[in-house]
């Protein structure tokens, strides 16, 4: 994926792209999961008072993260940066490491009181009520188990809008009836397990989140380490935007919307403030027509960015192109969700298409890079074809390639490793990690190898040069 500040809405919003470049001090070259950590936070912040109205229901503005990557590359230091930002915001968060029904979703206490009898009180779980919740090493959602299987189906409902009934979580008990609303916002952050690949096909948790798989090399972790090691004893420079910043934008945030609630539901803050959760709820979808408002450049944004989600699956094999054709919903819903972002950054309360295009901007690229992992990972309809092709392309490839000759007996003819796999990278279009994966994966017995310092060089075999 490109660069951050490649990104239009980093281009335009000095507050978005000073929160990545804080995010990025604390997780090195995580650019995407920083822009999406925002995102989080923005749509936690603005939750309890935001809903988007959509035909007879309607969105809320959570966004919930799904982060795979491999272990040791910034994945847990984030929150580290999301939860002080969190805090300092009053933006109230926990997490989840592992534990019961009762821990997510709540369960009764029996107590025996002064006088002897036997009394029950509701203990909230964790994906009740409003809050940033951190599942950090999320591979426990995807161990095949009974428990993991409920714990799947109530994040599902947890990832429904606020305010529907799919969002409520129901469990019986002896004790009694447990229902539970979630306002969670949802940060998950995991190794790549294995099975991983069953469970983005299976599982519906994967249709209700942006799912972001992080491709990290050995050049990236050594660009990486060289990064950490030279920022030793030195003090940090000071940032075009300040910390204090960031955490008054977010107090600012939820300010400014419940203030224009309350303006338009003609409700006072002490009113407000004394209402329960579904009082409050029914204000919100009074006004939510009035809330936020789309002009006419918007419905052509948005018909333009289903026409360019919609041609990556243009070429892909069937059982891929039906995979990634269940995502799109959850694209299309995060596409508006995030046009609305971009108008909460900006301050207005009229959605555009200008907001809109920022929007598809990041999730055409979160979707090509789902597409260029799952291509790699999810073998559907893997046939003998498809090997054939990749094979093809890495022959024309070497061919293409600027050859060297060895003086001593290994003879002529060889490439740079790292100079056919961008040629790779140009032919398929693909990044440089995967251009190493498809590597490993479907030609690497085509060539025979050898080293000439740090440098490895490639040969294709003689009865592939045949």
């Amino acid at each position: 994926m490109r660069d951050y500040a490649d990104y239009e809405a980093v281009k335009k919003y000095p507050i978005f792209k000073g929160y990545i470049e804080h995010f990025r001090e604390t997780s090195m070259d995580n650019d995407i999961p920083g822009m999406l950590s925002f995102f989080f936070l923005n749509g936690q912040a603005a939750v309890p008072y935001v809903r988007i109205p959509w035909g007879p229901s309607h969105l809320d503005p959570r966004v919930h993260v799904f982060w795979v990557q491999p272990s040791r590359t910034g994945k847990s230091v984030s929150w580290e940066f999301i939860g002080d930002v969190a805090k300092d915001s009053e933006i109230p968060t926990d997490n989840y490491t592992t534990g019961t029904d009762a821990a997510l979703i709540g369960g009764w206490e029996e107590y025996v009181d002064e006088d002897g009898n036997r009394q029950k009180d509701m203990k909230e779980g964790l994906l009740n009520g409003r809050k940033g919740l951190n599942f950090d090493e999320g591979s426990i959602i995807l161990s095949p188990n009974k428990h993991s299987q409920e714990t799947v189906l109530y994040l599902q409902s947890a990832c429904n809008p606020v305010g529907t009934h799919g969002n409520k979580m129901v469990k019986h008990t002896k004790a009694g009836r447990i229902e539970a609303e979630s306002l969670v916002s949802m940060w998950i952050t995991t190794f790549p397990p294995k099975g991983v690949k069953d469970y983005v096909l299976t599982k519906g948790i994967f249709q209700r989140v942006l799912l972001y798989w992080g491709e990290w090399d050995t050049a990236k972790r050594q660009d990486v380490s060289i990064k950490r090691m030279s920022s030793a004893f030195k003090k940090l420079p000071k940032m075009a935007v300040d910390y204090k910043e960031i955490t008054d934008y977010f107090n600012d945030l939820q300010k400014n919307l419940r203030d224009r609630v309350l303006n338009l539901s003609e409700t006072t803050f002490i009113e407000w403030d004394g209402m329960d959760r579904e009082e409050q709820e029914l204000i919100l979808e009074s006004v939510m027509h009035e809330m936020f408002k789309a002009d006419d450049t918007f419905y052509a944004a948005c018909y333009d960015a289903i026409d360019d989600y919609y041609d990556l699956l243009n070429g892909l094999a069937p059982g891929i192109g039906e995979v990634v054709a269940s995502f799109m919903p959850a694209v299309e819903n995060y596409t508006v969700i995030f046009a609305t972002h971009m108008a909460m950054i900006e301050g207005v309360w009229t959605v555009t298409g200008e907001h809109v295009d920022m929007a598809k901007d990041i999730l055409y690229d979160l979707t090509r890079n789902l597409i260029l992992w799952l291509e790699d990972e999810v073998e559907v309809g893997f046939k003998k074809t498809e090997v054939a092709e990749y094979r093809t392309k890495f022959t024309l490839s070497f061919q293409n390639t600027e050859k060297m000759d060895f003086e001593d007996n290994r003879g002529n003819g060889w490439v740079r490793k790292e100079a056919m796999l961008r040629v790779y990278e140009d032919r398929a279009n693909v990044t440089r990690g995967t251009a190493w994966n498809h590597f490993t994966k479907y030609a690497k017995d085509m060539f025979e190898s050898t080293k000439s310092g740090k440098l490895v060089f490639l040969r294709l075999k003689k009865d592939k040069n045949e």
